[in-house]
């Protein structure tokens, strides 16, 4: 596993050398050399992908504007929460350094483009997330505490305890669609830099400067008399669409896994289809099985990805691979009497 060493031109170079990987345990390995390939990061085409979701929200909040109803009014909530989840998806990418090429331009673009809009930081992601690569399936996982899935006591909680019937698996995503949900998202992900130095990157002047970002956006928004739109368009996206979504992500990645054999059995992958990528799952996150063996492999790389271990690997029969968010859901409601813990957790 990952001794946890920061990032260097060198794990860059040899690709497979991630300091989030896990590769020792595969059965089958590609060569290395394609891995080494697929690792190589296209900057512009990075920063593309950062600039196509940014104008698509802008391109959203002026046709909504113009041609206001309540009908197009929810359809933008819907586009506007997937593209809310598509920025932390992109911002997914560069906890793991594989956004841009150095270090100070992935973390501070990551921040201030895509994490700090959305209420995170790429260092408090960046705490939880390279121990649940590190730590997948066990108690040191850190998205057990990220997303609450267990009591003090380490007892996993009936939310998280799968498969469900049809009717808990709607009451659960009906009760994550909650406004107070997202409410303590913003509060909590805000709030979490004065907590750790580890959130704040060991620096006040970093808690200083995040916070004279929202200061500064906060009054851009009152003196441009923009809290409506504000709240309408970027709020009310974030406590619905967006926190619905985000939940049933995580269910298809970890949830009711049907493999037994290890390592396939700790996650899933979810192949969209093209609204499904549009609405649900962005940017190749559901190439998850893929990501967790080689997250040095970029967002964009991973559907290759996906064709060599499915095509040369033990993985296309093995591993755990569904078409359609529906038929991953499907394997997290079928009747069963065991309840399986997600891998995660």
């Amino acid at each position: 596993m990952s001794t946890g060493v920061e990032i260097t031109e060198e794990h860059r170079e040899e690709g497979i050398d991630h300091p989030h990987a896990c590769v020792e345990n595969l059965p089958d390995r590609p060569p290395l050399q394609l891995i080494r390939e697929l690792s190589r990061l296209d900057q512009v085409r990075a920063a593309r992908a950062i600039a196509a979701e940014w104008l698509a929200i802008a391109a959203a909040i002026a046709l909504c504007t113009r041609f206001w109803n309540l009908p197009i009014y929810l359809c933008a909530v819907a586009f506007m929460g997937a593209r809310q989840h598509a920025l932390l998806v992109l911002g997914h990418e560069a906890s793991h350094y594989t956004l841009f090429k150095r270090k100070s331009w992935n973390d501070w673009v990551a921040d201030l483009l895509l994490y700090w809009p959305m209420f995170l930081s790429v260092a408090v992601f960046r705490y939880f997330h390279r121990d649940h690569h590190r730590y997948l399936g066990t108690e040191k996982d850190r998205n057990r505490e990220l997303w609450r899935t267990h009591t003090f006591e380490g007892t996993l909680k009936e939310d998280w305890q799968f498969p469900k019937t049809a009717r808990g698996l709607l009451l659960l995503l009906l009760k994550k669609l909650a406004v107070i949900e997202g409410v303590v998202w913003i509060i909590s992900g805000v709030a979490a830099m004065f907590v750790r130095p580890a959130y704040r990157k060991n620096s006040w002047l970093y808690a200083a400067l995040r916070t004279a970002y929202y200061g500064s956006v906060a009054l851009m928004v009152w003196r441009l008399h923009l809290t409506r739109g504000f709240l309408l368009y970027w709020i009310v996206p974030y406590c619905t669409w967006h926190i619905l979504i985000q939940y049933i992500r995580i269910i298809c990645e970890h949830s009711a896994i049907p493999s037994s054999t290890p390592p396939y059995h700790l996650t899933r992958t979810t192949i969209p289809s093209v609204w499904e990528a549009l609405l649900i799952i962005p940017r190749n996150i559901g190439y998850h099985h893929e990501h967790h063996w080689f997250p040095s492999v970029p967002f964009y790389n991973l559907p290759r990805l996906h064709e060599v271990l499915t095509a040369g690997t033990r993985f296309g029969q093995y591993g755990a691979i569904c078409y359609g968010v529906a038929n991953a859901l499907s394997e997290c409601i079928r009747s069963s009497r065991a309840t399986r813990e997600p891998k995660f957790a």
